[in-house]
């Protein structure tokens, strides 16, 4: 909760369908990064305190591995008092030069160690599961580590139902030896779970992300990044001096780099994730780094222009109204990107695309959550 907005809109839409299928739910958040909050408070209260404090060392894994050592209270734990365990959205498939998903600090202490434990039937839903591979990757580097088959193989099976948001995912799961539907992600659903409408633009919604995305996953280093940092300020120094503007920054970083870079263009931001979708719908169009954001402003039917470095870029690929674009591909000619998004007519809200999605999501859930 108010880790990523980008994870805040994915558990929305998911909640969105959920309630459609059996009313009113109790939703209990588990926070991935910090798995001992499975186990109550106060941890908590101990992941809010400590939200923007850096994980240096992977402290965050190392203590709720301690604390999983301790006795704990069935009557408390999120997973063991569930009726229902939802995996929502977020990468879940990858590997890169310090980490591969079979590394992932939350699949061992909730999904091994407590969900496969249950003596009654639970079903486990993985929705909205991605990639987050080097832009071009064929997921081979995944594929072929057996660590990473296994954790594939295990969550998959173990899993009611899978559904991924990008057709990379969709790949390796079928190299794998799983078929799996493509659906987009759910966090398209977000703004009608919050009841927040597309209302007339007032500006230009900008974002700006130093690495063009989360990492650098596609090695550009220092030279394409500066290069990347120069288009951008260069293009929305522009943009502001002829159209009204708005830099959304989704965290502190992004904020702080906003002020750095460009003092002069308004900024926004905020400690909660709702305010977000209302920034975005008051937007004409958008060219954002941020995945989720450009996904938000889309379902809202704003054009949008989204830049990244990764797959995941195919995930937003699904989804009407945006135009991907990899980095590298654009270091020469961002302004004209820009200036072509800007050409293009209005847009309205998908509504058929985003009704037709909710009933591919309802038909795969139905038959699992039906009383």
């Amino acid at each position: 909760m108010n880790h990523n907005v980008g994870d805040d809109f994915v558990r929305e839409g998911i909640l969105f369908l959920l309630r459609d299928l059996l009313g009113e739910v109790e939703a209990r958040v588990i926070h991935k990064h910090f798995p001992v909050t499975v186990r109550g408070e106060p941890w908590p209260q101990l992941d809010r305190l400590t939200r923007h404090m850096p994980n240096w060392l992977n402290w965050r894994t190392h203590i709720a591995r301690v604390a999983d050592l301790l006795p704990g209270n069935p009557a408390v734990d999120l997973v063991v008092g569930s009726d229902l365990v939802v995996q929502c959205g977020a990468p879940v498939y990858w590997k890169n030069a310090w980490s591969t998903c079979a590394q992932t600090e939350w699949f061992a202490p909730l999904i091994e160690q407590r969900y496969r434990k249950l003596e009654r039937s639970v079903p486990l839903l993985n929705l909205g599961a991605g990639s987050c591979q080097a832009w071009g990757s064929a997921g081979s580097e995944i594929v072929s580590d057996p660590d990473c088959r296994s954790f594939i193989d295990r969550f998959t099976r173990w899993s009611s139902v899978t559904t991924v948001r990008d057709k990379l995912a969709q790949s390796i799961l079928h190299q794998c030896g799983h078929e799996v539907p493509l659906l987009p992600c759910p966090s398209i659903f977000a703004p009608e779970a919050l009841s927040v409408q597309s209302r007339p633009g007032r500006y230009i919604a900008l974002n700006y992300m130093p690495l063009g995305g989360h990492y650098d996953l596609s090695g550009y280093g220092g030279v394409a990044l500066q290069r990347w940092q120069q288009a951008f300020c260069i293009t929305a120094r522009d943009l502001a001096r002829r159209q009204e503007c708005l830099l959304i920054c989704h965290d502190r970083r992004e904020l702080e780099e906003a002020k750095r870079l460009l003092p002069e263009i308004p900024r926004f931001y905020s400690e909660d994730w709702r305010a977000y979708l209302q920034a975005y719908s008051c937007c004409s169009s958008a060219v954002v780094n941020r995945v989720h954001g450009a996904v938000v402003a889309a379902a809202m039917g704003k054009q949008v222009l989204l830049t990244g470095n990764d797959s995941r870029l195919l995930m937003a690929a699904e989804v009407p109204g945006i135009t991907v674009q990899p980095v590298d591909e654009v270091l020469h000619s961002f302004d004209e990107r820009v200036a072509a998004l800007l050409c293009l007519p209005a847009r309205e809200k998908p509504e058929a695309f985003i009704a037709a999605t909710k009933s591919r999501y309802l038909e795969l859930l139905r038959p699992l959550l039906s009383p």
